[in-house]
């Protein structure tokens, strides 16, 4: 096996390595380059219960400007943590060396050399606390990219909403999922005020944090023109706008600076909140409008349903016959 480095693992190695394997008592195994080979320097049995009482070893077996590989025997007895021991100490070609022929060892022994790595610049480095230092460092949750915690945020959200809109008065999809939301009375009494045309034309909804069901936000007068700035801006919404009689637009927004969760719950509550309205008010939605900010709702069903002028119904005029030419 060799590396960039040009470094080989030595027979003795390969037999030595193979002899740790079996000996269980065996709990340290020295490797070093000489001669552009990788070599074994000596194995040491346990004297302890576990790795780290037996680290103190090391203080004696380590040099303070020699660099050396280490493989100790883990406490599952049949794996092995890799210990890169580089010392500040130790000459810069030295340095380069062992760092450039790590990889051949790693691959010289198999995978059974390479359950752990630990690297080291100092014996301070393998101490039965800087050991357990190192074993909480490997087993703290990995730092994330902005991307990855908005997908583990949207994960958890989907897992919370399949249940988040169930309630004792949930109601079902016409295919029968589960897809309910929770209607108080206050909601109810709003949509079927909203669907007979009396009171406001504007009523909006949220959903409450505390019980994850409907609730009125408001209800308001409101013209085609001043829509947009009638509803939240900082906070997802549903909204239900009686644009004329039997007519009503449905409207979800849901600013994008809105929390990860929120987006997901409002999202899938979309196809409840529009079902459940249609079936208490009685009523056909007539458009459905949706935006990540207010300013953004395309609102042009105005222009599209707008009446065309009628054409001309009078009989058609004709342009009066020339006179006969004058005579000269």
């Amino acid at each position: 096996m060799s590396a960039a480095s040009g470094i080989s693992a030595s027979e003795d190695l390969l037999r030595d390595f193979s002899d740790a394997v079996t000996d269980r008592n065996i709990r340290f195994l020295k490797i070093a380059i000489q001669n552009e080979a990788l070599v074994p320097q000596g194995s040491w049995p346990s004297k302890a219960a576990d790795l780290a009482s037996d680290l103190d070893q090391l203080g004696e077996i380590l040099l303070p400007d020699v660099p050396a590989y280490i493989l100790a025997r883990l406490d599952t007895g049949e794996e092995w943590l890799f210990i890169s021991y580089v010392p500040d100490l130790a000459k810069v070609r030295d340095k380069m060396l062992y760092a450039s022929s790590r990889s051949a060892l790693v691959k010289a022994l198999g995978g059974q050399a390479a359950k752990d790595t630990l690297f080291a610049t100092s014996k301070k480095d393998l101490t039965p606390e800087a050991y357990a230092a190192h074993l909480r460092h490997v087993a703290a949750p990995k730092p994330m990219s902005a991307r990855e915690a908005e997908l583990a945020e949207i994960q958890a959200a989907e897992r919370q909403s399949s249940t988040a809109f169930e309630g004792s008065r949930a109601r079902k999809n016409h295919i029968g999922a589960g897809v309910g939301v929770v209607w108080t009375t206050e909601v109810e009494d709003a949509v079927k005020l909203l669907a007979a045309g009396e009171g406001p034309n504007l009523l909006i909804l949220g959903i409450a944090s505390e019980s994850e069901g409907v609730k009125v936000i408001e209800t308001k007068e409101a013209a085609v023109d001043s829509l947009q700035a009638a509803l939240p801006k900082a906070e997802p919404c549903y909204a239900f706008y009686r644009w004329r009689p039997e007519k009503i637009v449905f409207i979800y927004t849901c600013p994008s600076s809105s929390g990860v969760k929120l987006r997901m719950v409002y999202s899938m509550g979309v196809s409840s909140v529009t079902q459940t309205a249609q079936e208490t008010g009685g009523f056909k939605i007539f458009k459905k409008l949706e935006a990540s900010d207010p300013s953004e709702l395309d609102l042009s069903f105005v222009q599209d349903a707008a009446p065309t002028p009628p054409k001309a119904t009078g009989p058609p005029s004709f342009a009066r016959p020339r006179g006969p030419p004058r005579k000269r």
